[in-house]
Parts: C-alpha cells; sequence; structure tokens
C-alpha cells in the first residue's frame, strides 16, 4: 500500500490549492469584464454583419462571466476540510 501513498502523495503535490483556483478564477472573471466593457463602450459602426458578431462576442462574454462567478460561488462554499 505504500505506492497507494506515494501516487496519492505526487497527485496532491501537483494539484492547485482552493486559492490558487480562486485567484485563477478571479484573473478570468477581471479579463472578461475588461474586454465586455471595451466592447460595450466602441460605439463604432461597423454594418450589420459586425454588429451582430459584436454581440455574439458580448452574449458569450456574458456567458462566461456568469460561469466564473458560479464557480467561484460554488468552489468558496466547499469547506477547507472536504478538500484534500
Amino acid at each position: 500500500m505504500d505506492w497507494v501513498e506515494a501516487l496519492l502523495k505526487k497527485s496532491c503535490d501537483k494539484t492547485l490549492t482552493k486559492g490558487e483556483v480562486l485567484h485563477s478564477l478571479f484573473h478570468m472573471i477581471e479579463v472578461n469584464e475588461n474586454t465586455l466593457n471595451h466592447i460595450q463602450s466602441d460605439n463604432r459602426n461597423f454594418g450589420p454583419e459586425l454588429e451582430e458578431l459584436r454581440q455574439t462576442e458580448i452574449h458569450d462574454l456574458e456567458f462566461h462571466l456568469k460561469y466564473y462567478r458560479s464557480l467561484v460561488n460554488y468552489i468558496s462554499a466547499i469547506p477547507e476540510s472536504k478538500i484534500i
């Protein structure tokens, strides 16, 4: 059974901590918010085709922001005692 413990130790050594995961998610939220704000504040008229692409990009960014925020809430709610 020593090999199982050794394998688990190696796995844990290469696993991100809860704080590292949350830090990464906060970074992704910041990047997506900045990109969304940049796209939304650009008032140039590029025509209907590019406006459709712009709206799709806005929709995608809003979806990702909701997803990342829900992951932050979920991970934050996990007690440290439940994390290996």
